[in-house]
C-alpha cells in the first residue's frame, strides 16, 4: 500500500507566492506488520498584530518591514503491528524556525516571551531570530477487545533559539525536554469500568531576575516590576512535573436511554508545579538616609505553586 498527498494553501499578499506553504507526506506498508512513513512542509505566518500596529511617538509604523515568520518542517517514522492488538512506533523530527520577530530591547525572540513580560510584540522588532526543535517520539497502544485499552507516548526534544545567524543557541522557553503520557481504561463485570492517565513532563527553563537593578527604588517605581537578568537568559530550569488522574465509570443500560456516572479524581498524588519565585518589593527603603538614586528597597521572594486533589462526580445521559 502506498499514498501520497500535496497540499499547498497561500497567504493574501500582494506577492503571495513568496508565502507559498506546500507539504508533502507518504507512506508505505513493507508487509502486513511493518509501515514506514514521513513528512516535510514549509509554513509561513504572520507576525502578531501587536507587533504589526506599535506605532513610535511621532506616529510611525515601527515595524512595517517584518517578514512573514519561516518554518520548515520534516519527520520520518517506522510502525510496527503485533497481531492487530499492539502497535508500536517511533518517529524523528526536526523543525527550523526562521524570520522570528526580535525584541530590540531584550534580545528576545517573541515566540520565547510570555504573560510574565507584559503585553507581547508591541515594540521596536527585526526578523533577524531562527531557531530548531528536534526530537524523537516513541508511541504504544495495546487493545484487547471489550477488556482493555493503553495508549502511551515519550517525547524526548531539545528547543533552542539563536538571535541571528552569528550567535550561539539558546535554550527556549518551551525547552522541556521530554513529555510523556500514559492512559488506559480497563472493563470490569457489570458495566464497570476504571481508567487512569499519567502525565509528566520536563522542568521548563527560565530567567533569573537582576536583583541589583530591580530593588533600586528609581528602577522599581519606573517600571513596578521586577527586571530580568538577560545576560542569564533561561540559564535556571524548574523541576519535573507528574499528575495521576483516576476515573471510575459506572453505566446503566434502560430500554430508551443509557444513564452514565463517574467519579474523577484528577492529581490524586497532589503533585505540585513549580514555577519561578516571584521577587516583590516590600515597600520598605533600607538606606533612606542615601541620595535618591542610590536608594534601594527591602525585597522578597513570593513561592509559586499549584496543585491539589480535585474530585468530580458527573452525569452522562444517552437517548
Amino acid at each position: 500500500m502506498f499514498r501520497f498527498c500535496f497540499l499547498i494553501a497561500k497567504l493574501k499578499h500582494k506577492q503571495f507566492w513568496r508565502q507559498l506553504s506546500p507539504r508533502i507526506s507518504a507512506s508505505y506498508a513493507l508487509n502486513d506488520w511493518w509501515s514506514v512513513g514521513g513528512s516535510a512542509g514549509i509554513y509561513y505566518q504572520l507576525p502578531p498584530f501587536t507587533a504589526l500596529g506599535y506605532k513610535d511617538q511621532e506616529d510611525v509604523w515601527v515595524n512595517r518591514d517584518l517578514q512573514y515568520m519561516e518554518v520548515k518542517e520534516a519527520a520520518v517514522g517506522i510502525t510496527r503491528r503485533i497481531q492487530d492488538r499492539v502497535i508500536l512506533s517511533v518517529e524523528g523530527f526536526y523543525k527550523y524556525y526562521s524570520d522570528i520577530p526580535l525584541s530590540l530591547a531584550d534580545s528576545i525572540p517573541l515566540t520565547c516571551k510570555g504573560n510574565d513580560y507584559g503585553t507581547v510584540g508591541d515594540e521596536p522588532l527585526v526578523s533577524s531570530a531562527s531557531g530548531r526543535a528536534y526530537g524523537v517520539e516513541f508511541m504504544a497502544k495495546w487493545q484487547i477487545p471489550e477488556k482493555l485499552n493503553l495508549v502511551g507516548s515519550v517525547t524526548i526534544y531539545t528547543s533552542e533559539y539563536r538571535a541571528d545567524r552569528h550567535s550561539p543557541y539558546i535554550a527556549s522557553s518551551w525547552d522541556n525536554r521530554f513529555v510523556a503520557n500514559l492512559s488506559g481504561t480497563y472493563d470490569l463485570p457489570r458495566a464497570w469500568s476504571i481508567g487512569a492517565k499519567l502525565s509528566a513532563i520536563g522542568g521548563a527553563p527560565y530567567t533569573p531576575y537582576d536583583v541589583d537593578k530591580s530593588s533600586l527604588k528609581e528602577a522599581w517605581d519606573a517600571q513596578g516590576r521586577p527586571y530580568y537578568d538577560y545576560d542569564a537568559y533561561n540559564s535556571q530550569r524548574l523541576s519535573s512535573f507528574a499528575q495521576l488522574d483516576i476515573r471510575i465509570d459506572k453505566t446503566f443500560y434502560f430500554k430508551n436511554c443509557m444513564l452514565g456516572i463517574y467519579v474523577d479524581l484528577q492529581n490524586i498524588t497532589g503533585s505540585k508545579l513549580r514555577q519561578p519565585d516571584v521577587l516583590i518589593s516590600t515597600g520598605v527603603i533600607d538606606n533612606p538616609s542615601d541620595p535618591i538614586t542610590d536608594q534601594r528597597y527591602k525585597m522578597k521572594y513570593i513561592r509559586q505553586e499549584s496543585g491539589t486533589l480535585l474530585p468530580s462526580l458527573g452525569v452522562t445521559v444517552i437517548f
